[in-house]
């Protein structure tokens, strides 16, 4: 049982009476998934109790798979349940904004990565419990005979790099409290949706978790396994039934169930589906080639490490346990580099060294010496190993990240390996943890031509590195080619360019053929050793099919999508995708569900409470690597004053997670009254670390790609200049103001031409700059990624809110 609100001097927290858990918005989360075949439908139902004497809103970020189709969100209230609709983002949060105004209880479910949403529920009565009910389906991960099921269920603290976009607060529906020091950058405009506050070490909040998952493979199953959880496992026939034991229900790890299946069916399997919106199916395909486990490849190999301080302890230690076996497992003709990154990066070599014994002992003597600390200035590496050195031009590159990934700035990491790896080169990824981002270790494996491993922090890690190597040493299928044999139109499918596949590696298609008509995929390639491999698929379409094929053909065209502009937003990709989410009922970057209660439940203009649900810092994380050497142990710590944060909190970010609103003034009430503050702040540790004194927030460069240059010195004549030619939805006085921002970007000579870019505006700050690349003739990406930023730190009048097109143009 919860106890009275306590108000404290910078803090507002519910005691319970073990004074070791805190009662906050979220009580329980139950997750129901039925797993058929290669596809799994997931019910995550999230369980908000307000435990305050006040109207409460709860906020809540979360993970899901970075890959999840979310087609259903519904809040339940008693026996009423509503059901969410899909809408255009800024629809939903203009919807679900004016609901909580008018006191009606309302949900609002967004996407902020592939893999963090942002739930919130406002106006949650007193004591009331309100459900929000949460659907998606998703495709299995599976080599072989063996699957796995993955359920994230914390996301790990963010380091947010970038030029701070200052006075920011919480952007869209959640009414968060105000982003103090966690504040949102030029690199990453979201970051205050990105990062929740995390329980200080020793406490925990009451919010538990429950997991049953129904496996049907078709065949027998055997071997149900979990190296994240203990489970329990029933099996009735071809049906096996796992759920988390009673012990094991914190929230901070990935649950990762593996098992095996046997019989013929695990080396091709083919769905199809047909509804209105056409026949869609799905092909998983482990192509039966033989090869030759002893063939060795002479490769370069360079390891890139990240030590940064979320690395600490676990995490580092199986990444340098990693990096032993890797370093021993090398074919003798390889040769091999090492660069490890946090801050600053540091290198073994200069150039590639010989698989030599000494060599060798240099490495592990290396990589024995690592330590953890700092922020995870990950493009710093991904820079220094896409430059690195050749010294044969003749062997195949091999690069090799392990880190955990605990980064905001995704996009530009991927963007980064998308326009310089160069060709014939290739990207692995490995996650040491129990809660990586699976999100930006998945892509940029797929953007690098490579493929991803994770690990957790105290798995073995032998078998790991032995597949690993077993599979890159056998490239079995590459130039692989999809061609369509039948009658009308050719289907779209995804991914629009197939990978060249490794041993045991599947090839899963996702294809949509509008008129239905039956017809043949031919997958063609070339196999190891040159010999043309081939295998045809007869495709007819039936409406008694699986409904989630079609949602999964939807997910997989928005991912493709969402990967031609990880280089920033542009006008024609996200209508296509919002298109798509709209039409396939998804959850996008772009789309948001809303759901809203009929009747008026609470009086607005009586006090509220807004609060962040706090989560728990992943297993295995350390406290320190993330906070720096803080004590986090006194009670109760929920409720620490900020008035006189340490110096490292000072340097460092965090949020202020929970305002207390009173009620309106009355027109009579007097002006001391209506002068006072009211407003009583949780102060949680939050991770958007940032440095001040980081480069990337120092004096603009002109000469680093996508930094905005310093102002133009006098008397630089050859210089470009950039004019605002138009900017609709700005009176004079604001485009006069938008045209002195942009004076202080400095353009590289032999630059000219026009660019549009739609801004969406609301609250004193550009939420969204969108180019419209058809408008525009300037092609080169480090001068749009330069004014991108730029028109992302301009702060408009806060009466500004809509959408602005802004045309620039640069002459000489």
């Amino acid at each position: 049982m919860t106890q009275t609100i306590e108000q404290q001097p910078g803090g507002l927290y519910v005691e319970t009476p073990d004074r070791q858990k805190i009662a906050f918005p979220l009580k329980h989360t139950e997750v129901q998934a039925k797993v058929a075949g290669n596809i799994s439908r997931v019910e995550v139902t999230q369980t908000f109790e307000n435990p305050f004497t006040t109207t409460l809103e709860a906020v809540y970020i979360f993970p899901l798979p970075d890959e999840a189709a979310v087609d259903d969100m519904l809040i339940r209230i008693g026996d009423r349940t509503i059901k969410g609709s899909i809408k255009k983002r800024q629809e939903a949060q203009q919807i679900y904004e004016q609901a909580k105004q008018q006191g009606r209880t309302a949900g609002l479910l967004e996407q902020e990565r592939d893999n963090i949403f942002t739930q919130s529920l406002a106006n949650i009565k007193p004591g009331e419990e309100i459900d929000v009910i949460i659907r998606y389906s998703d495709s299995l991960k599976f080599e072989a005979g063996n699957y796995e099921f993955v359920f994230p269920m914390v996301v790990g603290p963010r380091y947010i790099p970038g030029t701070t976009i200052e006075g920011n607060t919480t952007g869209g529906g959640s009414a968060a409290a105000p982003m103090t020091l966690n504040q949102d950058t030029d690199l990453v405009p979201d970051a205050s949706r990105l990062n929740a506050p995390i329980l200080p070490s020793g406490t925990r909040s009451r919010h538990d978790i429950n997991v049953n998952v129904e496996i049907d493979a078709g065949v027998a199953i055997r071997d149900v396994r979990s190296p994240s959880h203990q489970i329990q496992v029933t099996h009735e026939e071809q049906i096996v039934r796992v759920k988390l034991a009673d012990g094991d229900t914190i929230s901070n790890k990935d649950l990762i169930l593996r098992y095996q299946v046997t019989g013929d069916r695990t080396q091709t399997t083919v769905l199809t589906q047909a509804d209105e919106k056409g026949g869609h199916f799905a092909v998983y395909l482990i192509p039966a080639i033989a090869y030759q486990p002893n063939q060795k490849i002479g490769k370069d190999v360079v390891f890139l490490i990240d030590t940064s301080g979320s690395q600490a302890g676990a995490p580092l230690m199986q990444c340098q346990e990693l990096m032993r076996r890797f370093i021993n497992e090398l074919n003798p003709d390889d040769t091999f580099s090492i660069i490890d990154f946090a801050n600053t990066t540091q290198q073994l070599s200069p150039v590639p060294l010989a698989n030599t014994p000494h060599n060798r002992s240099l490495a592990i003597q290396y990589i024995n010496k690592l330590n953890a600390g700092g922020g995870t200035e990950l493009l710093r590496g991904i820079r220094a190993v896409l430059n690195f050195p050749v010294t044969d031009p003749g062997r195949l590159r091999s690069i090799v990240l392990l880190t955990d990934g605990y980064i905001g700035n995704e996009n530009q990491i991927l963007a980064e390996v998308q326009r310089h790896l160069k060709s014939g080169n290739r990207l692995y990824s490995f996650g040491a943890g129990s809660s990586v981002n699976r999100f930006l270790l998945n892509r940029i494996a797929e953007i690098g031509r490579g493929i991803s491993r994770i690990i957790r922090h105290d798995e073995p890690t032998d078998e790991v590195v032995e597949k690993f190597f077993r599979q890159i040493n056998n490239p079995v299928l590459a130039n692989i080619n999809l061609q369509w044999e039948g009658d009308g139109e050719s289907p779209t499918i995804y991914p629009s360019t197939p990978p060249d596949l490794f041993a045991e590696q599947p090839l899963v298609l996702f294809g949509r053929k509008q008129d239905c008509r039956a017809g043949k995929l031919h997958v063609t390639g070339v196999a190891a050793g040159g010999t043309r491999y081939q295998q045809t698929f007869n495709l007819n379409f039936q409406e008694t099919g699986n409904p989630a094929i079609a949602q999964l053909w939807g997910r997989s065209r928005i991912k493709d999508l969402m990967n031609r502009m990880v280089s920033g937003d542009t006008k024609a990709g996200v209508e296509a995708v919002t298109d798509t989410a709209l039409t396939y009922q998804l959850l996008s970057q772009y789309t948001a569900f809303v759901a809203v209660s009929d009747d008026v439940r609470v009086d607005p203009t009586d006090a509220s409470v807004s609060v962040q649900v706090p989560v728990e810092m992943p297993e295995g994380v350390s406290y320190e690597g993330i906070f720096g050497n803080v004590a986090y142990n006194s009670a109760p710590a929920i409720a620490r004053a900020a008035s006189d944060p340490p110096e490292f909190l000072q340097r460092r970010k965090v949020n202020y997670s929970a305002t207390v609103r009173p009620a309106p003034m009355s027109p009579s009430s007097p002006a001391s009254a209506m002068e006072s503050s009211d407003e009583f702040d949780i102060t949680l540790i939050n991770p958007g670390l940032m440095f001040e004194d980081d480069e990337q927030l120092q004096a603009p460069n002109p000469q680093r790609p996508g930094i905005p240059p310093a102002r133009r010195s006098p008397g630089m004549s050859s210089v470009p200049r950039l004019q605002v030619i138009s900017a609709t939805g700005l009176d004079n006085s604001a485009i006069a103001l938008l045209t002195q921002h942009l004076e202080s970007i400095q353009l590289a000579a032999g630059v000219s031409g026009d660019l549009v870019f739609e801004l969406q505006v609301s609250k004193g700050r550009v939420r969204q700059v969108v180019l419209d690349e058809q408008a525009s003739s300037v092609k080169e990406q480090t001068v749009i990624e330069a004014i991108r930023r730029a028109l992302l730190i301009w702060r408009p009048m806060p009466s500004i809110t809509s959408t602005v097109v802004v045309t620039l143009r640069i002459q000489p």
